[in-house]
């Protein structure tokens, strides 16, 4: 080739690039942004939420169902109104770009108007609609001719134009009116369209365009204030989002093309300093349902920061920290690093709404002595300053909002807080037994590092966000209200919903992150019911079954005396062989338990026979030392219950006997002692709970009149109590926590169904009357085994509703026979379930009334439950023709 034509060939190359680029430079946003009215607050381009299928991940997650994409998917079925050849319309539809904007209409309401390409010969066909039940009149408004459809009773459906190569249709005519106003005046000043619409979104499959108030339609006001709406602050008012055209099996991920960082205190902290992968999963508990994260990888230019910002921040938390402790108050600040997390912990009928606050801080033997000082000068009550659980001291402040003034307006709900130290980090609760609970779990090891699906989130070490928000969503259904839990596609097969904000120095970048379920079960064994093992054991000596389960790793077992008192115990499911592992002096009387008794960072079994107490511990090599407690009384044992709050953090007992008398077992190594000696107690409601709160401490006795008793420590009655209902008691009252104040009261219900709240001082502070529609309804508590939730039960005849601790019917179970057992077993909020034994079978449900497995588990006495949690498995123990049987259920 001569050297000129080589020349020529070269110079073509180079304009044709250049133009090639110049071409997809100047392309911009192939949404319909000439006709789009400028009070949009939402405006989405796509593919291909007019195909059949449009799903994501290995879980299929249906696409068309996603928050915002949902409203333009529904939209488009409208088009059906157009013509009944539905495969003209899906060929019409075929391979099209389809523009979709928003328009608030009412505070809860949106008008949507879609932009759709077509051709002349397209444009002939839709200028005469071939539907008989429909008919087309028309205006015509700025010299544009309008179509308004309406059906054969006059009342209209849609409106329509054709502008420009352009179908323009909505189902509010004036909303086709304002898009030939957009496309006359062709406003600049626009917002969205000024922001986006140079964005090249071509290689998407559906790109996404907002204004930040938009997601107020998916998430409720209730949940937007608080701790979420402050934490949005910090993202941009303008938001992108943009799915690719291939689709991966794997996270679903929604990604930002970038825009303008807001002016909002964490943003501006952090924005010119690189963001740091998640390093804790360690310190986060299981029992989360929200995460808040604030992380940058430079500490000492993020205290420059953080000190400046501090500076100027006015808070009366503030002030008040620095009256009671000066400038020694600066240490909280100085020693500050540069992660702070934020755990909003899952509901349950006690606690709704626990909080952990996780600050990573250096020092904290310099802070130690300033944080006793503050505790002891903020409280008026000298008992209730500091305390010790599990060897960490804890201190409780109530200077309210006091996380507010040291960090800022994100981390507010804590009218008062108590505080420790947990290496990196110093550990903030907005209550007692929410940060004694958070130990037991970080002790236990119950946390993300051993959870199969959160083990990993946040670790990408390219990931570079400075903000991070997961939403747990299975357990982020417990809170009332929350919009984004109608999704419920979305809820059943993705695990995690995580927001994420990467900030370089002015521009920040959104991103929207939807991680599947790891394990998908097949449908022919999802929900499935069946039968692992059965045990020949042709007379059982025990008043109740007694599975058990270790917390860490879910394994489960059976334990079984036989004539001679012999204790077996059956932890292999798949084979049901036995061995021994104790000599008693009885056969088991009461529930039986597993949970660290001993506090050396393994479970014991706790039991009871008629007249011992039991706890056996199984070292590495498989000994087995039993610990013994005697009643100091001859009465017969008639009662065990499980507590916490030991001296060394541990779980203690309450033993009642025969006689109605309680006892306390509070160390392997103690005797056990009499807890009531100035008051004899008669029909006491089990089970006994605990008030575990610094400078709360106690016992909640409920007699079967109607009186509530509330012990000290040393089993005196405390000022006030005991409370009198006037009326017959069911169930045994407990305790919840005020929202307003933070601190427990107690709660309970009588029989006739009136919700009964008790101050501390004994004063009743309310009663509510719950929806009694017979008369012969009788209402009580039903606590799980190890009282750590309850859940209110309405029955009458053949019936019984199960309610929330508001008074809400969840469901009505009819046609169940006389003397049946209902049962609640609760293995965290998003794993509870309620038992029936009805006759001789036992069925299953959810919470939400749904049953469990696609058969009844025969069943003569009541049935007990363990979950593992790791393979989403039910493990159904029941005792029938003379054999202990071991039943599963896969629930996902």
């Amino acid at each position: 080739m001569s050297k000129k034509n080589v020349l020529i060939v070269l110079l073509v190359l180079v304009v044709g690039s250049a133009g090639y680029f110049l071409f997809r430079w100047s392309r911009g946003s192939t949404a319909a942004w000439k006709f789009i009215p400028s009070n949009a607050i939402v405006v989405i381009t796509s593919e291909h939420l007019q195909d059949t299928t449009y799903v994501a991940t290995e879980a299929k997650l249906d696409l068309k169902r996603l928050p915002l994409l949902d409203v333009a998917s529904d939209n488009l079925s409208l088009l059906n109104l157009l013509t009944k050849d539905r495969k003209k319309l899906a060929k019409f539809l075929h391979g099209k770009s389809l523009s979709y904007s928003y328009h608030p209409r009412t505070s809860t309401e949106w008008g949507v108007i879609m932009y759709i390409p077509v051709t002349d010969e397209e444009t002939k066909w839709l200028s005469s609609p071939q539907n008989a039940n429909i008919r087309a009149l028309h205006h015509n408004f700025q010299d544009n001719r309008i179509t308004d459809i309406i059906d054969t009773n006059s009342r209209p459906l849609f409106s329509f134009l054709v502008k420009d190569s352009y179908l323009i249709v909505s189902y509010y005519g004036d909303l086709i009116e304002d898009a030939v106003r957009a496309s006359n005046l062709n406003i600049e000043s626009f917002r969205l369209r000024s922001k986006f619409a140079k964005n090249d979104d071509s290689d998407f499959g559906t790109s996404i365009y907002l204004r930040v108030d938009a997601w107020k339609s998916v998430v409720s006001a209730e949940s937007a204030s608080g701790v979420f709406g402050e934490f949005g602050k910090n993202f941009p008012s303008y938001q992108d989002f943009h799915i690719e055209k291939s689709l991966k099996k794997g996270s679903l991920t929604l990604k930002s093309s970038g825009t303008d960082a807001p002016d909002a205190y964490l943003a501006n902290i952090l924005k010119d300093i690189p963001g740091s992968p998640f390093a804790g999963h360690k310190h986060i508990s299981q029992q989360t349902s929200y995460l808040y994260r604030s992380a940058v990888v430079d500490k000492q230019a993020f205290q420059k920061e953080f000190t400046a910002w501090h500076k100027k921040y006015k808070s009366p938390s503030w002030d008040k920290l620095k009256y009671y402790i000066n400038n020694e108050s600066n240490l909280l600040i100085d020693n500050l690093g540069p992660e702070l997390i934020l755990c909003q912990l899952e509901e349950n009928n006690s606690i709704s709404d626990g909080k952990i606050l996780l600050a990573e801080f250096s020092n904290y033997d310099k802070l130690r002595p300033v944080l006793q000082k503050l505790a002891r000068l903020s409280n008026q009550e000298t008992n209730a300053s500091v305390d010790q659980y599990q060897g960490y001291d804890i201190y409780s402040v109530p200077i309210p909002e006091l996380p507010s003034g040291l960090y800022g307006p994100v981390f507010t709900g804590f009218p008062r807080s108590y505080l420790t130290y947990i290496a990196p980090y110093l550990v903030i609760s907005n209550n007692s037994q929410v940060l004694q609970n958070y130990i037991v779990d970080y002790e236990n090891q119950l946390t993300w590092k051993q959870s199969p699906e959160y083990d990993s989130v946040l670790t990408n070490k390219n990931s570079e966000a400075q903000l991070s928000m997961i939403v747990n969503l299975r357990k982020a259904q417990s809170r009332a209200d929350d919009g984004i839990m109608k999704y419920a596609d979305m809820v059943s097969k993705m695990e995690s919903l995580t927001f994420q904000c990467r900030y370089e120095g002015d521009h920040a970048f959104p991103e929207v992150t939807l991680t599947p379920k790891k394990r998908q079960t097949a449908s022919k064994v999802l929900n499935r019911t069946f039968l692992n093992i059965d045990i020949e054991w042709p007379d059982i000596y025990d008043s109740e079954l007694s599975a058990l389960q270790n917390p860490i790793d879910g394994s489960s077992e059976i334990l079984l005396t036989d004539k001679e008192h012999n204790l077996l115990r059956t932890n292999n499911l798949r084979e049901g062989k036995t061995e021994v592992i104790a000599k008693l002096d009885g056969p088991i009387s009461t529930a039986a338990y597993k949970v660290d008794f001993l506090n050396i960072g393994r479970q014991q079994r706790i039991f009871a026979t008629k007249r011992t107490v039991y706890a056996l511990d199984e070292d590495d090599s498989t000994r087995v030392t039993t610990f013994t407690g005697t009643l100091p009384s001859g009465e017969d044992i008639a009662a065990l219950y499980s507590i916490d709050g030991g001296d060394d953090g541990s779980n203690r007992f309450i033993i009642k006997n025969t006689s109605e008398e309680l006892f306390i077992w509070e160390a392997a190594t103690k005797p056990i002692r009499r807890l009531n000696h100035s008051v004899r107690f008669e029909g006491i409601q089990g089970p006994v709970v605990t008030l575990n709160q610094i400078g709360n401490r106690g016992y909640i006795v409920t007699q079967k009149n109607g009186k509530i008793f509330v012990l000290k420590e040393n089993g005196s009655v405390r000022a006030g109590f005991p409370v009198d209902i006037l009326t017959r008691a069911e169930s045994a009252f407990t305790w919840a926590q005020n929202p307003e104040n933070g601190q427990p009261e107690i709660v309970g219900v009588s029989v006739s169904g009136e919700l009964v709240r008790i101050g501390l001082d004994g004063t009743i502070t309310s009663r509510k009357q719950l929806l009694r529609p017979e008369p012969g309804s009788q209402f009580r508590i039903l606590y799980d085994r190890n009282s750590l939730d309850w859940i209110l039960v309405r029955s009458v005849n053949s019936k019984t509703a199960i309610i929330t601790k508001e008074g809400r019917d969840l469901f009505e179970i009819k046609d169940i026979l006389p003397n049946s057992t209902i049962q609640y077993h609760f293995f965290g909020v998003d794993n509870r379930f309620i038992t029936i034994k009805s006759g001789s079978y036992t069925t299953v449900f959810d919470m939400s009334g749904k049953r469990l497995g696609d058969k009844a588990i025969p069943s003569e006495m009541p049935v007990q439950l363990t979950y593992q949690p790791g393979y989403y498995k039910l493990l159904i123990f029941s005792r029938s023709e003379k054999k202990i049987q071991v039943w599963s259920v896969k629930l996902r």
